[in-house]
């Protein structure tokens, strides 16, 4: 048996995969055997855990593997550049689509959960990661129970669920986005990296992290502001792409923000986040970031025309557009890319454990050196009360020294919010 695959899936597919990675930190002695059967149970219980993606003539699809070839729990003990060297392994061409690792440390080990975008989409990892820990409570003090009737058959597509827009309203919607994005020049950030650098890791990711205080009186500084904390977000974000960029950035450049953006609660009737299927499209806007410009209007610029898009329906309409934005790349020229995760409940901990941290992001190395220019990518994220903002990048493109730069504009963009922040707040 197997499924075909839509258009807005074979995005994913390549001979390096993008994988949704759930990152979780906890203290305590973890049970081998109890997490290898939690995760084994939810592997039984989605059919598309249990699947690898085949190609048949031009067409590609989901098969089932063998049950020899099924993802099992790996465990290795604990070093210094874990997160590096799993960021590093991608999952095998013609493997399964999830690969779940557990470094055992000394009182504190490290679950690293990482899932074939071809099969989900932020939501969805983060709910099949929470899982795996609820199941694992459930086999410790006996009360789990197997869904009476596991998946017999693979999701539907999302672009199978969407109502149709008419090829006029396609045409229409493409040259919008045609003339959106040719009026001004595109700014992007010039790849740094030289090929004698290249020694280390490929792939490398930079994390920005608040305190709980910082993170607090960055919410109380926002709602004064009458601005969204993902509009602060964007805005530091994308005076830093301003800045990296260089002085060649002048009043005629623009920068361009894709927001990625869910459609589950937008399909009749609505999906939920357990299903594991991409179930995101995406919004890009067009934004003018001067020097000097204000940032607190920024912030309500990106916030305001992304809900907008979304009433709009625009998204839908971006996913159903896309052979025809596909014949035309450049219309698709990312400055940064954010998706909007918002504040994320911590899985439960079991019995006798604590997650003390889970940071989730987007790995991919499709990068491409020789455009000479590429987005930034960020994800911020509010987990257990604390701000993180996530950018993984490619060495092949970005040096440590650029993603440095980037992390200490950002930060202090944000703590200079933080520190007008209301003095109730403290």
């Amino acid at each position: 048996m197997r499924r075909k695959l839509s258009l807005s899936e074979i995005l994913y597919v390549g001979e390096i995969r993008t994988l949704a990675t759930t990152v979780c930190t906890i203290r305590g002695e973890v049970d081998e055997e109890l997490l290898a059967a939690a995760f084994a149970a939810k592997v039984a219980e989605h059919r598309s855990l249990r699947s690898r993606v085949t190609r048949d003539g031009d067409e590609v699809f989901l098969e089932l593997l063998d049950e020899d070839e099924l993802p099992r729990l790996e465990v290795r003990p604990a070093g210094p550049t874990d997160l590096t060297d799993q960021l590093n392994r991608p999952l095998p061409a013609g493997g399964p689509l999830v690969r779940a690792t557990l470094f055992r440390g000394d009182g504190e080990s490290t679950f690293v959960l990482g899932i074939d975008h071809v099969i989900c989409d932020g939501h969805s990892a983060t709910v099949l990661c929470n899982e795996i820990w609820s199941a694992y409570s459930g086999i410790q003090d006996g009360s789990y129970e197997a869904p009476r009737s596991a998946a017999e058959s693979w999701p539907v597509a999302v672009d199978d669920l969407l109502a149709r827009h008419s090829d006029e309203d396609l045409a229409a919607y493409v040259k919008d986005r045609t003339e959106r994005t040719s009026a001004h020049p595109l700014a992007v950030l010039p790849f740094t990296a030289e090929e004698s650098s290249q020694d280390g890791p490929l792939m490398d990711v930079r994390r920005i992290r608040l305190t709980r205080e910082q993170t607090s009186a960055l919410v109380a500084f926002a709602k004064s502001a009458g601005v969204s904390v993902h509009g602060l977000v964007g805005a530091a974000l994308l005076t830093a792409v301003r800045d990296g960029y260089g002085p060649g950035y002048g009043s005629d450049h623009r920068l361009s923000f894709v927001s990625p953006v869910d459609l589950r609660a937008r399909l009749t009737p609505a999906l939920g986040r357990d299903v594991l299927i991409p179930a995101a499209s995406w919004y890009l806007d067009v934004v003018d970031v001067p020097a000097g410009g204000d940032l607190i209007e920024l912030g309500r610029r990106i916030t305001g025309q992304l809900r907008d898009a979304i009433e709009r329906g625009e998204p839908a309409r971006e996913l159903q557009a896309l052979p025809r934005l596909l014949a035309n790349p450049s219309v698709l020229t990312a400055s940064l890319v954010m998706p909007n995760v918002g504040a994320v409940a911590g899985p439960p901990a079991p019995r006798g454990l604590e997650i003390t941290d889970m940071r989730k992001f987007a790995i991919s190395s499709k990068w491409v050196p020789e455009a000479g220019a590429g987005a930034l990518v960020a994800s911020p994220m509010t987990v257990y009360g604390r701000l993180s903002i996530e950018m993984p990048y490619s060495a092949k493109c970005f040096t440590p020294a650029r993603m440095d730069e980037i992390h200490d504009h950002v930060l202090a963009t944000l703590l200079s919010f933080v520190e007008r922040a209301p003095v109730s707040a403290a």
